[in-house]
């Protein structure tokens, strides 16, 4: 297997802020704009979705390709990304063979990162995805399930990342609702940006994205931009997760006796208790009917 990052990291940040490395992805034959039109039509077609280039850092990301189609067909897409004013989002990759060898890759060289910062034993969920568009494309506001590490392969881009945990960024409600699978989205409103950490983003560069941290993307002018998402849970990341279902499938019920529930993310142990109580709650509803 291939190295993929820099040495060096500075693992203590894991999933506390963001930060960006370099990676050595670039010459990858699977990720250029060739190898990408040979195997991406391979793919099933509910691994790719597509739409037009979106400059609206409210709209609902993950509905975009439904709410706002190109009209185009994948082949004819990726044929004219650089001019079409178009967005592809690949799902798990990984089912062809050309992306099996770096998927392997990539979460070898993250279990032993997570390891390395005390945080984790192993890394869980891991998933990859590719993201393809046209210059000055946006990626609207929103927040992921998993840690992830966001590597740029080609064009450019500006990153901007926001703290995580933060309530008056991306709501509690809101949060723990979309960590128990709920169709939430995170409002954006142009104040938040005083908030933000923005990273000028060129091939080569990586960026951590910490676990639940917002964050938009908006592609440079000059090419057609190409990225790499490694996504992953690790131990700690599963215990918030728990725990915010916990919350979400509690809240209601104890406020009506005027009770509150402590957020996630700033107690371990209230946290820990928590992600252990879910599968007991859950087993209690269920029989409960």
């Amino acid at each position: 297997m291939s190295k993929c990052f820099d040495s060096g990291l500075p693992v203590g940040k894991l999933d506390r802020v963001p930060f960006t490395f370099k990676h050595h992805l670039l010459d990858h034959p699977a990720l250029t704009m060739e190898g990408l039109a040979a195997s991406l039509p391979q793919l099933h077609p509910d691994r790719i979705a597509y739409s037009k280039g979106l400059s609206d850092l409210s709209i609902n990301f993950d509905r975009a390709h439904l709410d706002h189609g190109n009209g185009l067909s994948l082949r004819e897409t990726i044929e004219t990304i650089r001019t079409s004013n178009s967005y592809i989002a690949v799902r798990d990759p990984v089912d062809h063979p050309v992306f099996r060898d770096l998927y392997e890759s990539l979460r070898s060289e993250m279990t032993g990162l997570q390891r390395q910062s005390g945080n984790s034993r192993a890394i869980h969920e891991p998933r990859m995805w590719l993201f393809i568009a046209s210059p000055n494309a946006m990626t609207p506001f929103h927040f992921d399930r998993y840690s992830n590490v966001l590597m740029q392969i080609r064009g450019s881009k500006e990153v901007a990342v926001f703290p995580n945990f933060r309530p008056d960024i991306v709501p509690v409600d809101i949060c723990e609702a979309y960590m128990d699978r709920e169709a939430v989205q995170a409002p954006w409103h142009p104040d938040l940006d005083a908030h933000a950490v923005k990273f000028d983003f060129r091939p080569g560069d990586a960026l951590h994205i910490p676990y639940t941290a917002g964050h938009y993307v908006k592609n440079g002018p000059e090419d057609v931009s190409i990225s790499l998402s490694f996504f992953f849970q690790t131990d700690e990341t599963l215990r918030w997760t728990r725990a915010m279902q916990f919350n979400h499938r509690v809240r209601k019920r104890v406020q009506r006796f005027g009770m509150t529930l402590s957020p996630v993310g700033h107690s371990h142990y209230v946290d820990r208790a928590k992600a252990k109580a879910l599968p007991l709650l859950s087993m209690m509803w269920k029989l409960a009917g």
